[in-house]
């Protein structure tokens, strides 16, 4: 085992001595009770005893060290527990279920939330272009674990930190590659989340890894300057306090060196030696008010000549991350550069704990309001560029990677994860359905907006609703914008299709009268054979299709009842065809329909097959339903209107090799050439060969093959091709 720094206090054994580690929280933290986290510590202790991290540090060890810098940043005792039981969950096969059963639902939220952010050390540009997918996928969930809960993101940077205060002794190979992840990603989302006290302890380890020499260099040079600047320092924190004091502000001031990786940034930016970076280290006033600032400007303008270049206002302008201070520099006493940063009490402990100080829970409180989160979303997205530039992304940019998704947030702060230009209705549908059909309208970010308008990430969005409002057929409109969601579309036409009950069992009823003048139907005993329990569902079955004419005749011959005699009608007359099931041209009293078993569509060779009751079913000419029938009095010659409009069904076999984001490419190259899914089957042989059946909706012919030939292009497809003609009339 790797020898590490003693951070604790230990028993006889060796152990970790809990009860001390408990003591001394109980005495120094903010929180009221420590029940939780002492049964936290005990299955930690009992689940992982005698295992130890990669880099050899014991699990309980390292739990305890996430825990502390969580309570450090002022987290409740459910995110205490959760840093706790991280590292054991990493080395044991411990169920979340058991950690639900003992910690309680909060706490297993937190740590599936710490798994998800697994998909970090994946966030690095894959050079597996097969792998892309997996990767844009892996950080949709990342994203969306992070908008979530923003302890997730500090325990996860808390268990980074440890991590690079343990692997001095590690392989060098894997040192420097956990320490270049750390610059690439960590760091820069401390940074962006403003957390201080993060930011520059990751940096700081992660640059002696990656660049030892150069790191090296400046720590010596700091330290052969260490008794001069801390003379100078000394002489300048005298001179301000009696100056603060002379005019009755209270000041707490103090002097630091900066960070070392600060320097090293600064020289890389300025193009510079070290040697000549005379700033290296710096004066913090903390005053109690805004006001106190400026005049604290004032007071060190007076004393000092400053340096117009170097002077930066981020209270007046804030930085992205929310990070507010004055920094100035001035010619010194003797003639050197010295940097003077200027802020509040409450100023300086956000910018080391950054956006935690906004988000410190309470016991038995929710976090603060959705603003806060939106605030945070931002800040995340603003990282995620960020990522992206880092990793020299030249041939996918940021706005491919999450082109395809919205975030948005409701009023309660809940995040709603949405297609790419969704609508707020498309949002009233995915939050329930009484809601998308009672709405009327939608607010975003306080002002309304049209139903039609696109969502971007970080909108929220308030629904508005009339308990009286009842959707529209316009909504079922492509061309209108109205929603971009199949599913939603879907709501809306089966709420069409409830409202339509009345037609249907009307249209049943003319059915029966007209197919059956003379019989006096048992329309009682008829719904019973065919399983309905009322007379109005039976005759709504007959109006819509559901139970067919044929069917009833079927019925009716079995007791001997005389049925009416399909009429024999031979028609040698071409008639134009066309989608939408008006009277065809010639024949006022037909109406037709596209025969479901074969689905025609402009372009086929078809044939018309008069039916009882429901008109003239266009099929296929090759239809097996056609060459089988015994009928040929009920064929009639059709042929395709040049001006036929309205959309037609298709489906298509799929034959590919299983692998794990097939069906997810297959369905977002559907959505993006605006082809919408009507059904969708997929199974798979011993062989491991999948066979993917789907139903399609077209409005023209072109989009067929243009869509065989970009799924043929598909990675791991073996066959594409329309369905055969199979199946009853």
């Amino acid at each position: 085992m790797v020898s590490l720094k003693k951070r604790f206090i230990y028993r006889e054994d060796g152990s970790v001595d809990i009860e001390s580690w408990l003591n001394k929280i109980k005495s120094s933290s903010h929180l009221n009770s420590v029940e939780l986290i002492t049964k936290t510590c005990q299955l930690a202790e009992t689940t992982s005893k005698g295992l130890t991290t990669f880099y050899g540090q014991p699990c309980i060890e390292q739990g305890l060290e996430i825990a502390e810098i969580m309570l450090d940043l002022q987290m409740d005792q459910q995110a205490i527990s959760a840093a706790i039981m991280i590292s054991s969950i990493h080395h044991t096969a411990l169920p979340l279920e058991k950690i639900t059963e003992q910690l309680g639902n909060d706490v297993t939220k937190l740590i599936r939330g710490v798994q998800q952010m697994e998909a970090m050390q994946g966030l690095q540009k894959s050079k597996d272009k097969a792998q892309e997918p997996i990767q844009i996928d892996r950080l949709r969930k990342l994203f969306l674990a992070l908008a979530a809960d923003i302890r997730v993101v500090l325990i996860k940077l808390a268990e980074r930190t440890c991590i690079l205060r343990g692997i001095k002794n590690i392989n060098e190979i894997e040192r420097k590659r956990i320490a270049q992840e750390t610059l690439d990603i960590y760091a820069p989302l401390a940074n962006r989340l403003g957390i201080g006290q993060l930011k520059w302890e990751l940096e700081d380890i992660a640059f002696r890894y990656t660049d030892p020499e150069t790191y090296k260099k400046i720590s010596n040079f700091l330290a052969e300057r260490r008794a001069d600047r801390e003379e100078r320092i000394t002489t300048i924190i005298h001179e301000l306090k009696e100056q603060f004091h002379s005019r009755n502000i209270p000041a707490d001031i103090s002097g630091r060196a900066k960070h070392i990786y600060s320097i090293y940034s600064k020289m890389q930016r300025k193009n510079v030696d070290y040697k000549n970076i005379y700033d290296a280290s710096a004066v913090r006033i903390l005053v109690p008010s805004v006001e106190n600032c400026y005049e604290a400007l004032s007071i060190v303008h007076s004393l000092w000549e400053h340096v117009p270049e170097e002077f930066d206002d981020y209270i007046a302008t804030p930085k992205a991350n929310g990070y507010r201070s004055i920094h100035t520099a001035v010619i010194g006493p003797d003639g050197k550069n010295l940097e003077i940063q200027i802020r509040t009490t409450a100023m300086h402990e956000e910018a080391e704990r950054g956006v935690a100080a906004h988000w410190v829970y309470k016991e038995s409180a929710a976090p603060e309001d959705y603003k806060n989160k939106i605030s945070f979303l931002r800040q995340l997205i603003d990282w995620h560029k960020e990522v992206a530039n880092d990793a020299d992304m030249t041939d996918r940019s940021y706005d491919q990677i999450l082109s395809d998704r919205v975030y948005v947030f409701t009023p309660t702060g809940e995040i709603l994860d949405l297609e790419y230009g969704a609508t707020p209705l498309d949002c009233a549908y995915q939050i329930h359905s009484e809601v998308g059909n009672h709405c009327r309208g939608a607010k975003i970010n306080g002002h309304i907006v049209p139903l039609t308008y696109p969502l971007k990430t970080g909108d929220q969005i308030e629904i508005l609703i009339n308990p009286n409002g009842t959707p529209s057929r316009d909504w079922l409109k492509v061309e209108s914008g109205y929603l971009t969601s199949a599913r939603a579309r879907a709501k809306v036409a089966h709420w069409f299709r409830q409202q339509d009950q009345s037609q249907h069992i009307e249209n049943g009823r003319r059915i029966l009268e007209r197919e059956f003048p003379r019989n006096k139907i048992n329309i009682q005993k008829l719904m019973t054979q065919f399983n309905y329990k009322t007379d109005n569902t039976f005759l709504a079955a007959i109006g819509h299709g559901h139970v067919r004419v044929t069917q009833i005749a079927h019925a009716l011959d079995k007791e001997h009842v005389s049925v009416k005699a399909a009429p024999s009608i031979q028609l040698n007359k071409k008639i134009n065809i066309n989608k939408t099931g008006t009277t065809v041209a010639g024949m006022d009293s037909l109406l037709t329909r596209i025969a479901k078993c074969c689905k025609p569509i402009p372009g086929d060779l078809i044939v018309g097959f008069i039916t009882q009751g429901r008109g003239v079913s266009i099929h296929k000419a090759k239809c097996s339903n056609i060459i089988a029938t015994q009928d040929s009095n009920r064929l009639i010659d059709v042929h395709w209107d040049d001006q036929h409009t309205g959309y037609y069904y298709v489906d298509i076999i799929i034959r590919a090799h299983n692998r794990e984001t097939l069906l997810k490419e297959i369905t977002t190259l559907l959505a993006n050439s605006k082809i919408i899914l009507t059904n969708f089957n997929s199974n798979t042989s011993r062989s491991n060969v999948l066979t993917i059946t789907l139903t399609i909706q077209l409005s023209a012919t072109t989009e067929l093959s243009k869509l065989l030939k970009e799924l043929q292009h598909l990675n791991g497809i073996l066959s594409v091709q329309r369905a055969s003609e199979s199946g009853k009339i």
